[in-house]
């Protein structure tokens, strides 16, 4: 197409678009889909152009698309953007645009606009541009991430421009897969891999394991159904396995039971028994899953962590079926007189029931949707199953269900329960400072607890006067709890500062606290306490809002985004989450010590927080991770809720040497966690490393082993 020779041309929005409202520059939106139109003065260029601007978005999908209108047909473009909102896209114009729409986001939540305009480019100017965006792709990516993505060493000498689109998939808001297309890109087999698997199949020498699958026999179930789950096990690529227990050579290795309607993929069997193989101990398998419509779509995709005996008993996350090892399974289910399990409730119990013998890493967790259900399917239990499971390892707890179908349990905590030290790092900011202190103490209804606050060379003097009457008030007996104020002059270095506290900390439990935070439950310590005097628990985690009400923090991740960030961040109070987890309890990889419990001895043993490499930011995901290192478990809890307001005493890092500080941290994190980083056990390898999301990945890392 011939460009024509057209000034840039500045792009605005309409004044009062549908479905926003706007207040000093700052778009809400309040329904979707919604999309502002954007305006021009004079006539637009066409033909190849560069859009640029900004677009600094909140809330929970980033996917932004431009719509095009012209007399004659309608076109769209999928606009990816940087971390910091930078739009630099090239797109064709038709000729004859008559109108813009700008969809900025797939959510709920807020935006800005700067600086929108279209420039003419050129061939010389859009292939430099393209260059420029391909290369540094190259240096990044390793080359199977290249691989997966599509990018091939000969790509953009033969197909700039497609080297150029699948470049900006790897930027940190690039649009978001729809479930239909990562399917079809990743969830299916080529050719290809169908050559691979079975040349592969046929070189196996040892005894390949065999399934037995246990098919509903229940005549009330329809036909149709049942004849869409004898399809789907008649294409498989692996035929060791047999139907409801028909005769077979010898006694099977593994079970896995199948309900009417249910369809694997044609690879499904043949995956497991590569995990099986590779993994000798294994005594359960399980998998994602997806539903496919009545015309065969995928949709609702369940991605899941990898083993959280926590999220199990807050609901069963494992969803409709397992892979059980058939000797294992077969002596529990005799132990205990159970039945077959015919129901979603039946599976719960029998996970629960193996789980409390088997090891962690006897549990492994195959990444990947090869489990296909039908919409009729319901995964459900009851709050007794898990009661039943806590009475028989001798876990004191009452189990109540939720709105939403789930679990609460709560951990009754021993007479006398372990005393908490509070630890407050601070200086100044007494507007912060005093409403975190006395939530404390008029909120808070733990029975023992004490309060160290950290004073690291607070100036002010009602700041020094407060503290000073803190203490008076203590010695007086007029607090419900002991307050100790430790002077700590050294430059800031909230490791040290956390650690030296730490040794004169009185409790046997520490609660890391954040001197911008507020009580909102006044129960927090005890369910966080609950949490911790569970077996093998070392750390835990709250539930984080912002001033607003907006969620800030509900666990931590490792590697996506870059190194560690919070889990669905941005979300209003109310909203569950991907897969409701942002309101259930369960394991994971860290969480934030802007209010973090964990044992003073474990704490102590580790050598607390790492002063020396991460003196000031991602020590406590540092901490966790050395928790998790040394076999502990992390753990984050809904149910404990504090208002945050994010590190507001200490300021942005606008000095150079505070950003020098910071980049060293970041560069210290991915030498020591790098392996963590690039698989986090909780999170999933199918959705997103580019950004913490929960959005499907461009180019997930799953290890597909016929490659």
């Amino acid at each position: 197409m011939k460009i024509k020779k057209t000034a840039e041309s500045a792009l605005t929005p309409l004044e009062r678009p549908p479905h926003l409202t706007c207040k000093n520059g700052v778009y809400e939106i309040d329904s979707i889909p919604a999309w502002i139109e954007l305006t021009w003065q004079g006539e637009l260029p066409s033909g190849w152009v560069l859009l640029r601007g900004r677009l600094i978005r909140r809330g929970r999908d980033f996917s932004a698309r431009l719509f095009i209108e012209t007399d004659g047909a309608d076109y769209h473009y999928d606009l990816p953007i940087s971390l910091k909102g930078t739009l630099l896209e090239l797109i064709e114009l038709p000729d004859g645009v008559r109108r813009l729409r700008l969809q900025p986001m797939r959510s709920l939540g807020k935006f800005e606009l700067h600086d929108w305009r279209l420039e003419p480019a050129g061939w010389l100017k859009r292939t430099a541009y393209r260059w420029r965006r391909v290369l540094p792709v190259y240096a990044k990516l390793s080359r199977r991430q290249r691989s997966i993505l599509g990018l091939r060493l000969y790509t953009p000498l033969f197909d700039l421009e497609r080297a150029y689109r699948l470049a900006g998939n790897t930027r940190f808001y690039a649009p978001s897969l729809f479930y239909e297309q990562w399917f079809a890109l990743f969830g299916q087999l080529s050719h290809h891999d169908r050559r691979l698997i079975r040349r592969r199949l046929r070189r196996w020498t040892r005894a390949r394991p065999h399934f037995e699958i246990h098919l509903d026999d229940r005549t009330d179930r329809h036909a149709g159904a049942l004849a869409k789950t004898l399809a789907s096990l008649e294409s498989q690529l692996y035929r060791d396995f047999s139907l409801n227990g028909a005769a077979t050579a010898g006694t099977p290795d593994w079970t896995l039971h199948l309900e009417h309607g249910m369809t694997l993929s044609e690879h499904a069997l043949y995956w497991f028994a590569e995990v099986i193989r590779a993994h000798p101990a294994a005594r359960l398998i399980y998998c994602d899953h997806d539903v496919h419509d009545e015309s065969g779509q995928p949709r609702n995709p369940v991605f899941k962590p990898d083993w959280s005996p926590e999220l199990l008993r807050s609901t069963p996350y494992i969803g409709p079926t397992v892979i059980f090892h058939h000797e294992t399974r077969r002596q529990f289910m005799s132990e205990h007189g159970l039945p077959e399990p015919t129901s979603s409730a039946d599976l719960h119990a029998l996970l629960l029931g193996l789980c409390e013998s088997l090891k962690s890493e006897q549990i492994l967790h195959l990444a990947a949707p090869v489990w296909h259900l039908p919409s009729t399917i319901r995964i459900d239990s009851s709050p007794n199953v898990v009661q039943a499971h806590l009475d028989r390892i001798g876990v004191s707890a009452t189990v109540s269900p939720t709105e939403r179908g789930h679990y609460d349990v709560r951990y009754t905590l021993p007479d006398p329960p372990p005393r908490v030290s509070l630890l407050i790092p601070t200086r100044d900011k007494l507007e912060y400072l005093r409403p975190c202190v006395e939530s404390l103490l008029s909120s808070s209804t733990y029975p023992d607890f004490e309060v160290l606050i950290i004073d690291n060379g607070s100036v002010e003097p009602e700041t020094r006067d407060y503290l000073n009457r803190l203490v008076e008030r203590s010695r007086s007996q007029t607090n419900r709890a002991t307050i100790r104020v430790i002077r700590d002059e050294r430059p800031f270095n909230f490791s040290a500062l956390n650690n030296a506290a730490a040794h004169q900390a009185q409790g046997d439990v520490l609660c890391l606290l954040n001197n911008d935070t507020e009580i909102i439950t006044p129960d927090w310590l005890e369910i966080m306490v609950g949490h911790l005097i569970q077996p093998g628990v070392g750390v835990v985690g709250a539930k984080l809002y912002y001033s607003d009400g907006r969620i800030q923090h509900a666990g931590d991740t490792v590697g996506p985004g870059g190194c560690a960030h919070h889990l669905h961040a941005f979300l209003d109070r109310a909203d569950p989450g991907y897969c409701d987890r942002a309101i259930l309890a369960q394991d994971l990889s860290a969480v934030t010590a802007a209010c973090l419990l964990t044992w003073r001895h474990l704490y102590l043993q580790l050598g607390g927080f790492d002063e020396e490499h991460l003196p000031v930011a991602f020590n406590d995901v540092d901490y966790c991770l050395r928790v998790r290192e040394h076999g502990w478990r992390v753990v984050w809890t809904p149910r404990a809720e504090l208002y945050h307001h994010e590190s507001v005493s200490r300021g942005k890092q606008e000095d150079p040497r505070k950003i020098a500080r910071a980049a060293r941290e970041l560069a210290y994190m991915r030498q020591r966690w790098g392996a963590v980083m690039r698989h986090d056990p909780f999170y999933n390898l199918n959705l997103s490393y580019q950004r913490p999301d929960f959005s499907l990945s461009h180019m997930p890392m799953v290890d597909r082993p016929w490659l």
